[in-house]
């Protein structure tokens, strides 16, 4: 009878494990916990508006329900996969990946205003997903720069169905990505011309349809002359094809216009934890932004689960390439990161409910550069800081690195001012503007209208790691004008590392007090200028010197300041100025390094 009942049993067992091995993807031949992948084309996602998103779906070839991940890119979801391994990648391991053509781009109905449309959309779209029929209701999203951007907006909303995000290199605040320190960042003419199609249909060969690589050509031929092009609003092109670029330029202040992608007004209303990353050399908003949006939501998170579950990592990258080698620098073989294996274990964790210990990680980690080390942190900035001032030296001709400033701990006695012409029509160019990253800043730092001052070779390891700030004193004989400042590793040799991304450390004088009501200068009066938002974490080597450098151009990362104090983007003249920098008892113009004892 025994043995009858075992047999009875068995048939049973065995029906229920096959049932396990299919759902655990066991059944395929492909490894422990693995899928094949079914993939859809063009499946229509209806929005409350009745326009259609379309979308390619990658699922598992499986019967049951499986955890979203959502991408929502403008850069045609056909492509993305041609780029990108991760929708293949989290198919195979158990989840429905799903990318989007956003609003008016590519598959998807609509017009295309970027970042405009993206929070109801977002919204909706992350409700779409959670009701598929192999959904199991819960969703994430990942993405990088405006893929990031829009799962911010989107968990402002709070869709019901969103569980948890992984937001890379993008904004806290779009206003400081357009308009970064008040300075417009000129890359957008090029993003704009190089990857809109409307634009590169029209990309001036008249009468004709141009093709990708035409566009490319003709890009690559008239780039200078369309980056220098002023009145920045009449740019022809972008004029006609592209009527949110004059949206932009109408709005240089920061306000209300700019609440449709504010983050930081909103972290409040998001519900969820975030997993940020980003590069400290990720040029534009998205280094900044990270750290912010990583702050803001510790602080202000809507729940105690969105507060606590906030992770912040930054390597040794530019923006969206987490590899080894970033401009100049091989920073070595631990600097590359497996990003789709990190993803994946955030929304395990978060989506299928895996107990994989990433919530005990320290929430920080960072690289530290020149050491080339991981290193997990509790706090930013990190409780045993010392700021450090080193203050600004010279005898009056620190122009170029052949000048005589030098940068020391020593507080200023008497010292005559440094001083240098800013001629926006001879702006200091960075002609390798196009490649991100550390690179030798020698060539720039050759000009006179750029002050150098640089510390005497260190005589052990200093570590910095945090924020940067720099305090200036100066005046101007213009009614507005910029003032950038960069900080650079010295090596033996001569070499001269930026040690920030290149768009930072950047001021539009009539913003010195705010960014919402500029005021411009008594040309000739002197100012303090507070300029902030540089992040870095850097070993300077025993044997190297800090080195500071203060301009008042950096085109065309940023745009020209004509120096008229004119509304913005309506010059087509410009006029020079005559800028000095203080540095003497009552106006010490310094840097404050923030130093981490060793």
């Amino acid at each position: 009878m025994k043995l009858r009942m075992k047999w009875l049993v068995s048939p049973v067992l065995v029906f229920s494990f096959a049932i396990f091995l299919i759902s655990s993807g066991k059944a395929f031949g492909l490894g422990e916990g693995l899928f094949t992948v079914r993939i859809e084309k063009g499946v229509d996602a209806p929005m409350r508006d009745g326009m259609r998103l379309s979308a390619d779906i990658f699922r598992p070839d499986a019967p049951g329900k499986f955890p979203v991940i959502l991408i929502r890119t403008p850069y045609d979801k056909e492509g993305y996969s041609t780029y990108s391994s991760f929708p293949d990648y989290a198919a195979r391991k158990g989840y429905v990946v799903i990318v989007q053509d956003v609003r008016g781009r590519y598959g998807s109905e609509g017009v295309f205003l970027p970042y405009v449309q993206e929070i109801e959309d977002g919204y909706d779209s992350v409700e779409w997903a959670a009701a598929l029929p192999y959904s199991n209701g819960k969703v994430g999203t990942q993405g990088c720069s405006y893929l990031g951007a829009v799962q911010w907006q989107l968990a402002t909303a709070s869709p019901p169905h969103l569980v948890a995000i992984f937001p890379q290199c993008t904004f806290a605040n779009a206003r400081h990505f357009f308009f970064f320190g008040g300075a417009f960042d000129l890359s957008w003419i090029s993003w704009l011309n190089g990857r809109l199609p409307e634009i590169k249909k029209r990309i001036g060969i008249e009468g004709k349809e141009a093709s990708i690589e035409e566009a490319q050509n003709q890009w690559t031929i008239n780039k200078w002359k369309w980056l220098s092009y002023l009145p920045l609003r009449n740019f022809p092109l972008l004029k006609e094809f592209c009527p949110y670029y004059n949206e932009w330029l109408s709005h240089p202040d920061d306000g209300s216009y700019w609440d449709f992608a504010n983050v930081e007004k909103k972290h409040r209303q998001v519900e969820v934890p975030a997993y940020n990353l980003t590069g400290w050399f990720d040029d534009g908003y998205g280094q900044p932004g990270a750290i912010l949006n990583f702050l803001g939501m510790k602080k202000n998170g809507k729940t105690k689960e969105a507060r606590e579950g906030q992770k912040l990592i930054i390597g040794p990258w530019t923006h969206c390439n987490p590899t080894t080698k970033a401009g100049d620098i091989d920073f070595g073989p631990e600097a590359a990161m497996d990003l789709n294996e990190l993803v994946m274990r955030w929304f395990d964790f978060w989506l299928k409910g895996i107990d994989n210990g990433i919530l005990s990680d320290p929430p920080i980690k960072i690289f530290v550069m020149g050491s080339n080390r991981w290193r997990y942190e509790q706090e930013w900035p990190l409780a045993r800081t010392e700021y450090t001032p080193y203050y600004l030296h010279s005898l009056g001709g620190a122009n170029s690195l052949n000048g005589n400033g030098t940068l020391d701990r020593r507080a200023p006695a008497s010292e005559n001012p440094d001083f240098y012409i800013y001629d926006p029509s001879n702006p200091v160019t960075d002609f390798h503007f196009e490649e991100s990253g550390p690179r030798d800043q020698r060539p720039i730092e050759i000009r006179n209208d750029v002050l150098v001052y640089t510390s005497e070779p260190l005589a052990a390891d200093l570590e910095v790691t945090g924020p940067i700030t720099a305090e200036i004193w100066a005046s101007s004989s213009a009614k507005d004008t910029d003032f950038v400042v960069k900080i650079m590793d010295v090596y033996p040799d001569g070499y001269s590392q930026n040690i920030t991304p290149q768009l930072s450390g950047i001021l539009r004088a009539r913003y010195r007090e705010s960014e919402s009501t500029p005021m411009l200068l008594t040309p000739g009066k002197i100012y303090k200028f507070d300029i902030g938002l540089m992040y870095t974490s850097q070993v300077f080597k025993k044997g190297h010197r800090i080195r500071m450098a203060v301009t008042s151009s950096y085109f065309p990362h940023i745009d020209r300041n004509p120096n008229t104090g004119h509304p913005f983007g309506e010059d087509q003249e410009v006029v020079r100025a005559e800028q000095k920098i203080y540095h003497d008892i009552k106006y010490s113009s310094r840097i404050i390094l923030p130093e981490i004892p060793r």
